[in-house]
């Protein structure tokens, strides 16, 4: 308990420190706040304790020691105007503590779960949509490639006809009336 005049106890480290059971601890207090005795309280209004409070239990239990009775006892050390005021509540003291019952922690484990579901499925969506863009446009460079041989061909076969019909030799029609339609 050295650090005492820096950070606020809990009930049950004084108790272990005094030697004394926490329920006696809780009634010693409650006898001083009744003769104005101010304990700090963190925000679940749970007491607080710091060095001046230890020094305050000591001298009361001190006293009980000596047969001096229980209320004479408390009014002694409520009067003795300890000087040292608390020390500033800490970080140690206000730790903020959330707490969930079961249905709300499977609540929230499922939404988390949900939602990582959801992520992994829109990303496996976004690869597939990805990979089939890509199938898509290479059968489209297949296609285009296909049908622009497919047309040269068809224009060599046309050039072809035309080349063999112009070196083919005239018909009797066309030896007739000439090459006049």
């Amino acid at each position: 308990m050295e650090n005492g005049n820096k950070f606020g106890y809990f009930a049950k480290d004084v108790a272990a420190d005094l030697e004394i059971t926490t329920s006696s601890l809780r009634r010693w207090s409650i006898e001083l706040e009744k003769l104005d005795y101010s304990f700090e309280r963190n925000e679940k209004e749970q007491r607080i304790y710091y060095e001046r409070d230890f020094k305050a239990f000591r001298e009361l239990k001190k006293l009980l020691s000596n047969s001096v009775p229980f209320v004479d006892a408390v009014k002694a050390v409520a009067s003795m105007g300890l000087e040292n005021k608390n020390a500033s509540k800490t970080p140690s003291v206000f730790r903020e503590e959330i707490r969930l019952s079961k249905d709300e922690l499977q609540e929230i484990i499922h939404q988390a779960v949900k939602a990582a579901v959801e992520e992994e499925r829109e990303a496996m969506f976004q690869a597939f949509e990805h990979k089939m863009n890509d199938v898509i446009e290479k059968r489209d460079r297949v296609l285009t490639q296909q049908l622009q041989q497919s047309m040269e061909a068809k224009r060599l076969e046309i050039a072809a006809a035309k080349e063999t019909e112009s070196e083919s030799p005239k018909t009797w029609w066309q030896k007739l009336f000439g090459n006049h339609q």
